[in-house]
């Protein structure tokens, strides 16, 4: 088949391609026709055929971009590894009925509120990996939540991922609420964090994949990676530092389920620090600026109801 482009190594060729590289598609596209190519993709080929290739850009990514993570901008209580069915219901409710107190509307679950023993990758007793007896327990526990704080906030611990990761990640989060009868008032995410913006401070509530043995340590290097203050879980301890330079708080939350309910723990003496309760509630103070409220057992409940 005849080339109708001018001979390669001549002149007249090194013209044509200068003329192809240089030139706009419209202007390609004129030229084609006018050297008897049916379409400009014709005209395309034949370049390509003789080794002239046009600059292009790289495509865009199709995939999907993780950057939307959950924004509340409320007042709000904060728990974390609540575990249920090992959930401490004298500390929960006291969290529940203080923040009632307070006026708070809006709680976040920081990952791990189920414990999903069914689905663990750890070698559990026996009766432990019941799942219909873990839901059953775990239906009641959310009605309990709402009725005291009406909207929820869920965001995803590794053992709610045990059963995710167990279905080759056919499923998500929502899909573990609607296995609970899609509780009233409880949105769940498949972000290990959510943020919450209060007052002109930014929140990262956060389940990271980063434990130690020192409270707070893994917070405090998350408020400089991030630039923001963090209430982490996961950890099972509890402590309170300042960021590098005191700009942001780092806060290892606590937990609220039951320590002596957990048989790993409480069995068998290991050299880790002893588990921590405690959970955080944000709002706004008397002196109109954003404080979070490090809660713990211990506190003298009625009094801090009395502080708002």
């Amino acid at each position: 088949m005849k080339s109708l482009l001018p001979p390669k190594g001549t002149p007249e060729f090194e013209a044509e391609v200068s003329f192809y590289l240089n030139s706009d598609a419209a202007t390609r596209q004129q030229r084609a026709i006018s050297l008897g190519f049916s379409n400009p993709s014709s005209y395309t080929i034949a370049m390509e055929r003789e080794g002239v290739f046009l600059s292009r850009a790289v495509p865009k990514s199709m995939s999907r971009r993780y950057d939307n993570p959950p924004v509340i901008k409320e007042p709000c209580l904060i728990i974390f590894d609540t575990q249920i069915p090992y959930q401490d219901a004298d500390f929960v409710n006291n969290l529940l009925e203080l923040a009632s107190a307070w006026g708070i509307k809006q709680g976040i679950s920081g990952g791990d509120l189920l414990n999903m023993a069914a689905f663990s990758i750890f070698k559990e007793n026996p009766e432990d990996k019941i799942w219909k007896r873990e839901r059953d327990v775990a239906i009641e526990v959310l009605r309990a939540l709402h009725s005291h704080i009406p909207k929820w906030m869920l965001i995803l611990g590794n053992h709610e991922a045990f059963l995710i990761k167990t279905l080759a990640q056919q499923i998500g989060y929502d899909d573990i609420l609607a296995l609970l009868g899609k509780p009233k008032g409880f949105v769940a995410t498949d972000y290990y964090y959510c943020l919450v913006k209060l007052g002109g401070s930014v929140w990262r509530i956060t389940h990271p994949r980063n434990v130690s043995v020192i409270g707070a340590r893994v917070p405090y290097f998350l408020a400089s990676k991030f630039g923001a203050n963090i209430i982490s879980g996961h950890g099972h301890l509890a402590g309170s530092v300042k960021s590098i330079g005191g700009d942001f708080e780092a806060i290892d939350a606590g937990i609220t389920c039951d320590p002596q309910r957990l048989d790993y723990y409480a069995l068998r003496d290991s050299t880790r620090p002893a588990m921590s309760q405690g959970a955080v509630i944000l709002r706004m103070g008397k002196d109109n600026k954003p404080h979070s409220y490090i809660l713990t057992p211990s506190i003298d409940w009625e009094a801090y109801k009395g502080m708002y």
